[in-house]
């Protein structure tokens, strides 16, 4: 034992390199017995030990809870380290694998470390934070019994980075075939992928939605935009990466008026809605003839949709017209009539009836030309699941003769283009339901019929009743009741015809 005494004797000078010898002798030279390490130690100088602060000897213990430090990558952490009785007691800063400190002696060579003392133990600092600190941290207490331990958690926060998983930004696929965007993201914490598309709600009809990646089972060319996957974490800003998708298909047309009504020296236009990537070339067709541009003959395009306009009507341009679209994938066709018949009557009228047996009818139809007939067909309305639905009663057709005086078909409108006629329905069951349909006629012949109209009778007249005879009297204005010499309610004696009463004067004197 002279040896230890001798040794420890030399460390009796305050200082760091002081400590750092007894902190060596502490953990790697066996003691023989605890009373001589103890009176070792009681000799000691320390800063910060009972005996210097005269204090009441006792256990170390932490004042402190351990913590988790979360700290964002390249700034400063001071791990903290309080100890209540620290006495002559030693405070060790280590890492499960290695020691940083013993006492206010730095052991490892990294000049971003430092220690700060203070009254309750030694803070350890690290600053210019990387990856590599993360880790625990272990605050040790050497003393005469077993050490006493804590573990405080450093993480380094890390902003997010993002990338997509393709190999390129711009992606080109056909239609109906499947794709995947992803997008791979990096931080501490791991940081959360939403999606979203450019000025655009996403095709599942929602503006964001969370997700590593999105999936296109069968892609349709309404997809098409760019996608935006962000990555957020809540440390620093979000970050984003950007994905263009293209979906290539064959022409796509679609036909809004299938049926065009024209008339004689008059304009007509026709068109088509073309779709199609790359974008197709349109021609079109009368019949099976190819039709170029000319004086009367215009063709024209406003972003999709594709027109043909025909400046002055002739016979020969009636007809069956088509739009021809191609590009490299394919082509589609759609067709169009160009007709100078009647277009499609439109009823006008309510579809319950004032009266129990009859019902009055009114619609319009379009038509350059004039209307020399119509078409009425009605009967009893019979629902679909009615049992006697199959076995409803045959229509009955009225052709109203236009030349003849008729009653019960009034022309109400005739205009250039607008024809407005009304027609009434006799003998009618009360309270039933008719369904009826209505084609027009003019030179060109015979129009479509219109969609089919149901309508309701009454089961009695909806007709106002007269008022009781004294009721009408009391109904009767103060104006409609003579007055004599300014007494109201007084009847006025009938006037005398004066002629007449010469007349018969007259005849008396003749008589006499």
């Amino acid at each position: 034992m002279p040896v230890l005494v001798n040794v420890l004797g030399g460390t009796q000078h305050q200082g760091a390199w002081g400590t750092l010898q007894l902190t060596i002798l502490l953990l790697y030279m066996p003691f023989s017995g605890c009373q001589t390490s103890e009176y070792l130690i009681s000799k000691r100088n320390i800063p910060g030990s009972a005996e210097n602060l005269g204090a009441p000897r006792g256990r170390p213990a932490f004042k402190t809870d351990p913590k988790v430090y979360r700290e964002e990558l390249g700034s400063t952490a001071i791990l903290i380290c309080k100890v209540r009785n620290l006495g002559d007691s030693v405070i060790v800063w280590k890492q499960p694998d290695r020691i940083i400190s013993a006492g206010m002696g730095m052991i490892r060579k990294d000049k971003r470390m430092s220690l700060i003392g203070h009254e309750d133990g030694i803070n350890l600092e690290i600053k210019h934070l990387d990856t590599n600190d993360a880790g625990d941290y272990i605050c040790e207490v050497e003393n005469s019994g077993e050490p006493v331990l804590q573990t405080n958690k450093l993480q380094i926060l890390v902003p997010p980075k993002i990338s997509t998983s393709q190999p390129r930004d711009n992606l080109t696929v056909r239609k109906d075939s499947s794709i995947t965007l992803s997008c791979n993201a990096s931080g501490f914490p791991n940081p959360k992928i939403s999606w979203q598309r450019q000025h655009q709600m996403l095709p599942n009809g929602e503006k964001t939605m969370e997700a590593s990646h999105m999936t296109f089972n069968r892609v349709q060319s309404s997809d098409t935009g760019v996608y935006i996957c962000t990555a957020d974490n809540g440390v620093g800003i979000p970050v984003s990466a950007t994905i263009k998708l293209n979906v290539i298909f064959s022409p796509e047309i679609e036909v809004d008026k299938r049926w065009v009504h024209g008339g004689l020296g008059r304009e007509a236009v026709i068109s088509c809605l073309v779709y199609g990537d790359p974008e197709p070339q349109v021609r079109w067709y009368r019949e099976t003839m190819l039709l170029d541009r000319n004086e009367r003959r215009l063709m024209e395009k406003f972003g999709h949709r594709n027109k043909l306009v025909i400046t002055s009507m002739t016979n020969e341009d009636f007809g069956n017209y088509s739009c021809l679209a191609e590009n490299d994938l394919g082509k589609s066709r759609g067709t169009i009539q160009l007709s100078g018949k009647p277009n499609v009557p439109v009823v006008l009228s309510s579809s319950q009836g004032g009266f129990s047996d009859k019902f009055n009818i009114t619609w319009s139809v379009d038509s350059f030309s004039d209307i020399s007939g119509y078409r009425i067909m009605y009967r009893k309305y019979v629902a679909f699941d009615d049992p006697n639905y199959d076995v409803r009663s045959r229509w009955i057709t009225v052709i109203p003769d236009l030349r003849a005086h008729n009653h019960r078909l009034k022309t109400l409108v005739r205009q250039s283009l607008r024809h407005e006629e009304s027609y009434l329905f006799f003998a009618l069951e009360p309270n039933t339901k008719y369904e009826v349909m209505i084609q027009a006629r003019n030179e060109h012949g015979w129009g479509q019929y219109s969609e089919l109209f149901i309508f309701s009778t009454r089961a009695t007249d909806n007709v106002p009743k007269e008022l009781p005879f004294k009721e009408q009297q009391d109904h009767r204005g103060a104006e409609e009741t003579p007055e004599v010499s300014g007494v109201s309610g007084v009847p006025q004696p009938p006037l005398l015809n004066l002629p007449l009463l010469l007349l018969l004067l007259l005849v008396l004197l003749l008589a006499a």
